[in-house]
């Protein structure tokens, strides 16, 4: 793992991951930033950008966590009615949207405004190509 709990609870100042969550949710978050900078290289050895990038990391662990948990408590439920009782969880899940989606959408938000100041997120890559600032998983720039 490029991020540690020790760094994640003391540095970065987090504290909605136990650590228990904390291995689960940071291999998640290592492999969508993975993902989404693979084009201009490996950003984990990006060593002049260090403190960015694990900064990323934790911000879209715990996006990972917090959305998965909201998963787990029903989130996607949005109406229940039942002999007059009624019920209705207020969700931040886009209509239509899968899980999945979801959950990869509250990570690019967490890693967005971290990575796109650095580069990391051109979609360029060192062959060449079109710029494309876009989410790859939603409409959310």
């Amino acid at each position: 793992m490029y991020v540690d709990f020790a760094y994640y609870s003391g540095i970065y100042g987090g504290s909605s991951l136990t650590e228990k969550a904390f291995p689960g949710a940071v291999r998640e978050a290592e492999s969508y930033i993975r993902y989404l900078t693979y084009l201009n290289g490996d950003i984990f050895t990006d060593t002049a950008q260090a403190d960015v990038v694990k900064n990323a990391v934790c911000a879209a662990a715990e996006a990972y966590h917090a959305a998965e948990m909201e998963q787990k408590q029903g989130g996607n439920l949005k109406s229940e009615s039942k002999d007059g009782l009624s019920t209705t969880f207020v969700v931040a899940r886009k209509d239509g949207e899968t899980a999945d989606q979801y959950v990869k959408r509250c990570m690019y938000q967490a890693v967005r405004i971290r990575l796109l100041p650095t580069g990391w997120l051109s979609r360029r890559g060192k062959i060449g190509g079109g710029y494309d600032n876009k989410c790859c998983c939603c409409d959310c720039l």
